[in-house]
């Protein structure tokens, strides 16, 4: 489970490699895809597929994806030149255009491997991959990354799906045509993976802890795929940070405004209560207003007037007339609750019995002739059994009301 190899990696990432190459006159993809799990490294998923294949619904398209081209359109050589990049080049390709070609370069301590490939070709290749929304974010050629496994083979040569690499001193010592196209199984540090997907395996390794005998200028467009894949994560983290931070803080103003609105809710109930009660209590208030000034009214003016009316109305009273009822400004319906008090205003009304005719006719006479009497009516009159009269009057008072 290559324990060696887990320090190399963060808690939890997953890599995945992809080898295009050809098997019995078909293109053929190889995958392996690599988790760290408890600080180990475990291979979680081996592909096969066709070019035909949808790769798309087999690769998450959140996770780096690596690619090894290993298939017709890859140039390899081998020279005993170990010295810069362009002097190898020249020797193992002497019109090669580079303009035009992508390379690859492993040394050693004797010799150098190179191998290159149209850029046409690669960008053809990164392009079927950015259609699907799978992130590439580094292109090798050639079978030049299976120097990653050096260290950690236990034989001394191991194969993948084109070729056999044979390894001496911790390094590569050639690579050779695979003579037969039988499929082989290895073993390394507990990891076990088969011979086919030994390619992808090493690019993972490579991945991994990095190998700074290969160099090429298609290093320049793997930094381009990585920054564009960094961009694009930073882009999509940093959006689902911000969505989250807003629905959180939208969550957060939704339950403050939500229990500022219950306050709220609340206080204007309790202000229309206030409010009715407010208005029932000024209701109450000009009613009180509205009685308080009748009865200052009375006070301030009826009771001397009416104790002037009555004392010189109940002088000229003879002995024959008893009365029963003698009211100033009598009301002129019954009093009723919430209803306001109606008084018939400058009226006297009396009611009594008079045994006499001719005393009870003197004395409405001399009512009549009172300062501040204006009219006098008899409203009723009648004779009963015991020749006794019952009678109503009506006096009304001159508007100056009575003098005393």
């Amino acid at each position: 489970m290559l324990e060696t190899l887990s320090t190399y990696l963060p808690l939890k990432k997953t890599l995945l490699a992809l080898e295009h190459t050809k098997h019995d006159d078909k293109s053929i993809i190889y995958g392996v895809e690599v988790v760290q799990k408890k600080g180990e490294l475990d291979i979680s998923n081996t592909l096969t597929v066709t070019y035909e294949d949808n790769i798309a619904a087999l690769v998450d398209k959140i996770t780096q994806v690596s690619v090894v081209i290993n298939d017709d359109q890859i140039l390899s050589k081998e020279v005993s030149n170990i010295g810069t990049d362009a002097e190898i080049v020249t020797e193992a390709f002497p019109n090669l255009n580079l303009n035009d070609f992508y390379y690859q370069i492993l040394r050693t301590t004797h010799t150098s491997f190179i191998a290159v490939c149209r850029k046409q070709y690669v960008e053809t290749v990164i392009k079927a991959y950015q259609k699907e929304s799978i992130k590439i974010t580094n292109i090798s050629l050639g079978t030049l990354k299976m120097t990653s496994l050096s260290s950690f083979a236990e034989r001394s040569t191991v194969c993948c799906s084109t070729v056999e690499v044979s390894y001496t001193n911790g390094e590569v010592s050639s690579i050779d045509i695979k003579g037969n196209s039988s499929q082989e199984h290895y073993t390394i540090e507990g990891l076990t993976f088969s011979s086919t997907h030994a390619l992808p395996l090493s690019v993972v390794v490579d991945k991994v802890i990095g190998t700074s005998t290969i160099s090429g200028n298609i290093e320049i467009k793997n930094q381009e795929l990585q920054k564009n894949y960094n961009e694009s994560r930073f882009f999509k983290n940093t959006l689902q940070f911000g969505v989250g931070f807003l629905l959180v803080t939208l969550l957060i103003n939704f339950f403050v405004f939500n229990a500022n609105y219950k306050k709220w809710q609340g206080l204007q109930e309790e202000l229309q209560v206030y409010t009715k009660q407010q208005q029932l209590i000024k209701n109450k208030q000009a009613n009180v207003h509205t009685k308080e000034a009748l009865v200052q009214s009375i006070l301030t003016t009826g009771f001397s007037k009416s104790s002037y009316a009555i004392d010189q109305i109940i002088q000229a009273l003879p002995n024959t007339v008893v009365l029963t009822t003698f009211a100033y400004q009598p009301l002129e319906k019954p009093i009723r609750k919430d209803k306001t008090i109606a008084l018939k205003a400058g009226v006297i009304s009396i009611k009594g019995k008079s045994t006499d005719k001719e005393l009870f006719t003197t004395w409405l006479r001399t009512i009549e002739k009172l300062s501040f009497v204006e009219t006098v009516t008899i409203a009723q009159y009648g004779l009963d059994k015991k020749n006794t009269s019952d009678f109503e009057l009506m006096i009304m008072i001159k508007p100056n009301g009575a003098k005393n």
